[in-house]
């Protein structure tokens, strides 16, 4: 698989996560509506929920930025190479 094409399918997880977390959330507001589960079940749920929302984020972008940073520093000094030359033809 392309560097590219797994860079895409991680923002395309990482949304797939967090839309879920936000469906869970808002399943268990609906639920408490109806009459379902308590309020007080709700919101201490709602606070596991999002800790544990919060700690997948935090562990896939620590990861995700050390990517991105690395791609930043490797195709910034390609530009810099590429933009010596361009300069050294003129």
């Amino acid at each position: 698989m392309e560097l590219d094409e797994t860079k895409a399918e991680i923002y395309a997880d990482l949304a797939v996560i967090n839309r879920a977390f936000q469906q869970i959330i808002g399943a268990m507001a609906r639920l408490e509506a109806k009459g379902m589960i308590s309020a007080d079940y709700l919101q201490d749920q709602e606070i596991v929920t999002r800790d544990l929302w919060a700690r997948i984020n935090c562990q896939i972008l620590a990861g995700v930025t050390q990517h991105e940073t690395d791609d930043r520093t490797h195709y910034g000094e390609m530009r810099a190479t590429l933009e010596r030359r361009i300069r050294g033809r003129q």
